[in-house]
């Protein structure tokens, strides 16, 4: 979504704020000095009022006479000299004419016709050499940035025209024997010294438009910008107060820097300057294209270079999926703004040691992506956790407190498998209590009035088995069945043990209830009846039985059956008391002192082959 989003050019607006602050940051912390190379003569507001505008034809001629006498190796005029000045022409013309006509290091301008949606100026008329004629368009952003420079331009008449500070580099950097040659492999691409010159690739760096692969382009480095470059004004100029050697094998530009006549450009690095106009005149952002032309072809500089598409889906896509794959490993949400916060510090690393490397690598992109996949996952990863605590839930809402349900929750990996809960072996007690006559006492009862009965019974034996760590597992007519240990495993002697004396006091619990609820059912002329527990501890299975749409908690194995047996052992044994509680040998070896116990016997149990000794519990032992 986001590798779409930049190519249909949603995000260019921001990839190109972002080089805008890599190349200031750039500029800022890496040592820069101004090009001695270029010289600027400036055509200043007071200047203009001395000479008047346009400046006549013979004091320009007085300016070009007096820079040619130190010997520059080229001349740029970047003022439009499209008809004489005055228009009638006369001497100061015809002198301009002869300067230019001899000293073919004087380079003119022109603007091209209809580029930037504007009308175009003329070259002077008298320059029959197009070699002394350069464009000074530069083209610019939607919002008017400057940030690249083109190379070539085909005029209406279909005439090739070169770049005024690509000319102003070609003919300084001639008398050092480098020259333009032709790319053999490529017609579309040029040698220029050291630097190889190509159309720039389509949807260069965060540009998404065609316009940068119009021709051969260069992305513009200002370098030393925003230091001013040496100059001088032409009342300087004319009135010979020229330093000596000033112009000495330079590159001379002319041009206006005057509020009266503005030609202002707004390069990349414009809008972090503290100036209250954040601009700079035409002709210096021609010295810095020129300085950077000089630094490539004579192997002082690098070009900038970007990746391809390929590279760059690569590039968006592995920090999408580093967001979704750091956020599975997340052990909680407080750890998500950190996670995230640092994938964010490590894009903007990498993206700007990169650019410090000539290397420009998109930054929006990847960190929308790396941003949304880490929402998305944790969104997902929310949801998958609110199901998974809801499936946990509705296993064991019923059957455990909400204490030991947020523990299992903590630790749900142990507990889920594909939907039902693991089977685990383990050491638990369980305890069986029955009714005894319940039958006969049902046919002699209302439906209605039976049920409330019973509930009431059963809605205190159940309170006192969560008030004593069990939870109960079934209710089998007017039998419960509660197990101590599950599903949150023993694994000590000391715990079992515990689980063992907690089952014994939930049965003597149980026992104290029975004596108050027969009270009150007697009060309530409704009947009474006596209660048996059995109690058991031993290895059992834990886990979930049932298809995948009806499953039900339970625990199985010969300690279960043990228990029921124990319940429902000879109804004549101890039947004073409201409530008899049998426990097995096994239990009593985990009971210590603490209760007062009578040995009822070594029997065997219905179904059971092997013998059991039964002990009935009276009481607490007296502390």
């Amino acid at each position: 979504m986001v590798f779409g989003l930049n190519v249909a050019g949603f995000l260019e607006p921001l990839e190109l704020a972002s080089y805008d602050r890599l190349l200031w940051t750039r500029l800022q912390h890496t040592p820069q000095k101004i090009d001695p190379r270029i010289v600027i003569v400036w055509f200043t507001d007071q200047d203009q009022r001395r000479f008047g505008y346009p400046i006549t034809d013979a004091d320009l001629s007085l300016v070009f006479e007096n820079i040619l006498e130190q010997q520059p190796r080229v001349v740029g005029l970047d003022l439009y000299r499209d008809f004489p000045v005055p228009l009638q022409g006369g001497a100061g013309y015809e002198h301009l004419k002869n300067l230019y006509s001899h000293h073919k290091n004087l380079i003119a301008i022109r603007k091209v016709e209809n580029i930037q949606g504007e009308r175009g100026v003329k070259a002077p008329a008298f320059i029959n050499d197009q070699n002394q004629v350069g464009f000074n368009d530069l083209p610019s952003d939607k919002n008017g940035t400057v940030r690249r420079s083109l190379f070539y331009i085909q005029d209406s008449q279909e005439q090739i025209l070169d770049y005024f500070g690509f000319r102003l580099a070609v003919n300084y950097l001639a008398s050092q024997g480098i020259h333009v040659t032709a790319d053999p492999k490529n017609p579309e691409a040029i040698y220029f010294g050291k630097v190889h010159l190509a159309p720039l690739s389509l949807g260069f760096g965060g540009y998404s438009t065609e316009e940068v692969a119009a021709g051969i382009q260069l992305m513009l480095s200002y370098p030393a910008a925003p230091q001013e470059f040496a100059h001088l004004s032409i009342s300087d100029i004319i009135d010979h107060k020229i330093p000596a050697n000033f112009f000495t094998d330079k590159i001379v530009i002319i041009g206006t820097n005057a509020e009266a006549t503005p030609d202002f450009l707004y390069p990349a690095i414009s809008q972090f300057l503290p100036l209250e106009k954040p601009s700079f005149a035409g002709a210096s952002v021609h010295a810095y294209v020129t300085s950077q032309l000089l630094q490539l072809a004579q192997g002082e500089a690098q070009l900038l270079r970007s990746l391809s598409t390929h590279e760059e889906i690569l590039w968006i896509g592995f920090w999408a999926m580093a967001g979704a794959l750091l956020c599975l490993w997340i052990p909680n949400l407080w750890f998500f703004v950190p996670v995230v916060l640092t994938g964010m510090f490590a894009i903007f690393g990498i993206v700007y040691t990169a650019f410090l490397h000539d290397l420009w690598i998109v930054v929006i992109a990847p960190l929308l992506s790396w941003g949304l996949a880490s929402v998305a996952m944790i969104i997902y990863l929310s949801y998958q956790e609110s199901q998974q605590r809801f499936e946990l839930m509705q296993i064991f809402s019923k059957h455990v407190s909400k204490n030991v349900a947020e523990v299992m929750w903590q630790e749900r990996e142990q507990y889920l498998n594909a939907g039902r809960l693991r089977s685990q072996r383990l050491v638990a007690t369980v305890l069986f209590t029955d009714l005894q006559n319940f039958t006969t006492l049902s046919e002699d009862m209302e439906a209605q009035a039976l049920m409330d009965w019973l509930n009431q019974y059963m809605a205190s034996m159940v309170d006192l088995v969560e008030q004593h760590h069990g939870h109960v597992n079934k209710f089998i007519g007017d039998a419960i069945m509660a197990v101590f240990g599950v599903p949150i495993p023993s694994t000590t002697p000391e715990a079992i043990a515990q689980d063992a004396v907690n089952a014994v006091d939930c049965a003597l619990a149980m026992r104290a209830a029975m004596e108050r609820l027969q009270a009150q059912w007697k009060a309530q002329g409704l009947p009474c009846v006596r209660m048996r527990v059995g109690i058991f501890t031993g290895a059992l299975i834990a886990g979930s039985l049932g298809g995948i749409k009806r499953q039900e908690y339970t625990v199985i194995g010969d300690t279960v059956n043990t228990a029921s047996r124990l319940e429902s052992f000879d109804k004549s044994v101890d039947t004073d008391s409201p409530c008899r509680v049998l426990i097995g040998d096994a239990t009593l070896h985990y009971l210590g002192n603490q209760f007062v116990t009578d040995c009822v016997g070594e029997v065997a149990l219905k179904g059971k082959h092997s013998h059991i000794v039964i002990h009935r519990v009276l009481s607490r032992t007296a502390v």
